[in-house]
């Protein structure tokens, strides 16, 4: 329920604070004084479009505030919106509009537009001046027949929305699957021929390259190298001006001199230990040179790997280790790709299970929606007689659709015969606006359950009615009443009669400025006010009897006061 509005800086708006209360809150005035504004104010607080233009001229922003006594079931989206209430039992909406765009505000959290939609799709109902004409759009008739099918009827409607998005999104993956395929295939060859030609190659030790081209260095210069090692070992060890006679010679001298110095034992014993170093060393050389020997067809043979490997680098390296881990990548990619008939199985299964679940969801649907027309088709004919159009007859039409859709199997669209002997024929090409003003409003009160949002807003939906139409609509808007807090704009006396509150708005100039002045209504002032919209003449006594025998009608059936 709407508490309190505060507008500041908006159109013709200064600065004004309404409350509000349960019941029937009726603004009134002239056409054009500017009743639609508290309208557009509601509608810009809850995420309607709204630019900079609606800034009060001279102002550098515009700042809107609604207080409501939220329902019941919002405490899920402020939980999932991560907000609580500042005062229990109320949630503050705000939004500040200026050049550069504008932002909103729930208890001082900022939100997004959609957010606050949906928020508003929770607070505000909002039927408009020219809403009506929504009844002329089809694609409109299914979302209303559907809310009012109820809670079971949006159980199926939601299945069938997530049976088709299974379907879709298999039906998808299985054509990206085989749009794939020719190409997939030509990849997995390729694949195929990389992995053959590095097993080929049978891969050792990362070293492997280093390894080789050590050996074939000492292939390719064995003979060079067996001549220098002979060369080295004969130096070292043999004939008689060997390295280690002449060693053998300075130890024995050594040795000698020592039995005079004995300093000199120890140099004798480290140069004995060169003797056994240079035997060692010499034996080696000797092993070395020996095992020593061209061998052409060895060296063939390293050099032909190590063009082998060259290649593998070059295509897939530079290292041995990443050759390795490419030849790894493209065996599991090739594994992988193997899968892929299974996963376009498993899709396949999975898509058709779908289908069949889709079948079945949207036969049920179809059934549920058949079920609810006959309701709703009933329910609206029982409204239409109450306000004047007893010969009235309306009807859902469906028409199926080629392939279901995420909303269904078909398509409805509500039709009405206006008069005895006439067809039903679609809104668009039948109902004049009074007739589609009437049926707007037996739809809203048909769909103004206790799900509906706690507050409506019904901006001149008397449009095009008159007389004993218009006391009728009076009396279902006062029904509606009951359970509902109501705002209504109108120019009707008979409907205006039945505010719990009454407010009238007219434009003022002061100081050359336009402003919209509200003025709430005293029962004095509401009799006036009747008068003048049922005359024009607020003074004439005729129309102030007019006006309070509307207000005693009002009060009879309403049973209960008629101002709180």
């Amino acid at each position: 329920m709407l508490l309190r509005l505060d507008i500041e800086n908006f159109i013709l708006i200064d600065r004004l604070s309404l409350d509000f209360f349960p019941g029937i809150c009726v603004l009134t005035g002239e056409t054009g004084a500017g009743k639609s504004i508290l309208i557009d104010a509601v509608t810009a607080i809850l995420g309607g479009r709204i630019g900079p233009d609606a800034i009060r001229q001279g102002a550098d922003r515009a700042r809107l505030e609604a207080t409501f006594r939220p329902p019941g079931d919002l405490s899920d989206w402020l939980l999932e919106s991560g907000i609580e209430p500042a005062i229990a039992g109320e949630l503050t909406v705000a939004r500040e509009i200026t050049a550069r765009g504008s932002r909103s505000r729930v208890e001082g959290v900022q939100v997004s537009q959609g957010a606050l939609r949906a928020l508003a799709d929770r607070l505000v109902d909002i039927l408009g001046q020219h809403e009506h004409t929504l009844l002329t759009r089809a694609r409109e008739h299914l979302h209303l027949l559907d809310r009012f099918g109820g809670p079971s009827l949006e159980i199926e409607r939601q299945e069938v929305a997530r049976q088709h998005a299974t379907v879709q999104a298999a039906s998808a993956e299985l054509t990206a699957l085989r749009t794939k395929a020719t190409e997939r295939e030509r990849e997995q060859g390729f694949w195929r021929y990389q992995l053959q030609e590095i097993e080929a190659a049978r891969l050792g030790s990362p070293s492997e390259v280093e390894d080789l081209q050590a050996e074939r260095l000492l292939l390719a210069n064995a003979e060079t190298l067996r001549e220098e090692l002979s060369q080295a070992h004969e130096a070292l060890t043999a004939g008689d001006d060997s390295l280690s006679d002449r060693l053998g010679r300075v130890i024995a001298a050594l040795r000698d001199a020592a039995d005079l110095d004995p300093e000199l034992a120890p140099l004798a014993e480290s140069l004995d230990a060169a003797v056994s170093a240079i035997e060692d060393a010499s034996r080696e050389v000797r092993r070395r040179s020996e095992r020593l020997e061209a061998d052409p067809e060895r060296l063939s043979e390293v050099e032909t790997r190590l063009d082998l490997l060259r290649d593998l680098l070059k295509k897939y390296g530079p290292t041995v280790q990443d050759v390795q881990r490419y030849q790894e990548r493209i065996g599991r990619d090739l594994q992988a790709a193997e899968t892929v008939g299974v996963r376009q199985e498993e899709l396949e299964r999975l898509r058709d299970a779908a289908r069949q679940a889709l079948s079945a969801g949207c036969h049920r649907l179809s059934a549920a929606r058949q079920e609810a027309a006959r309701r709703l088709e009933a329910a609206v004919d029982r409204e239409l007689a109450d306000l004047g159009m007893k010969e009235a007859r309306f009807s859902v039409s469906f028409r199926p659709h080629e392939a279901p859709t995420a909303e269904g199997a078909e398509s409805a669209e509500f039709l009405l015969a206006a008069n005895p002997g006439e067809p039903p024929r679609p809104l668009a090409r039948t109902a004049s606006g009074g007739e589609l003003s009437r049926l707007m409003l037996a739809l809203k009160t048909v769909l103004a359950g206790d799900e509906a949002a706690p507050t409506l807003i019904f901006d001149e939906v008397d449009t095009g009615i008159s007389g004993r139409a218009a006391q009728v609509v009076a009396q279902k808007i006062a029904a509606l009443g009951r359970r509902h807090q109501i705002l209504l704009i109108t120019h009707m006396p008979a409907i205006a009669a039945i505010a719990d509150g009454h407010w009238h708005l007219e434009k003022r100039v002061t100081d050359g400025r336009t402003r919209l002045h509200v003025e709430a209504l005293d029962a004095e002032g509401q009799v006036a006010e009747l008068a003048h919209l049922a005359s024009g003449d607020a003074r004439s006594e005729a129309a102030n009897d007019h006006a309070r025998d509307l207000l005693a009608r009002a009060k009879a059936y309403k049973g209960q006061e008629v101002l709180r």
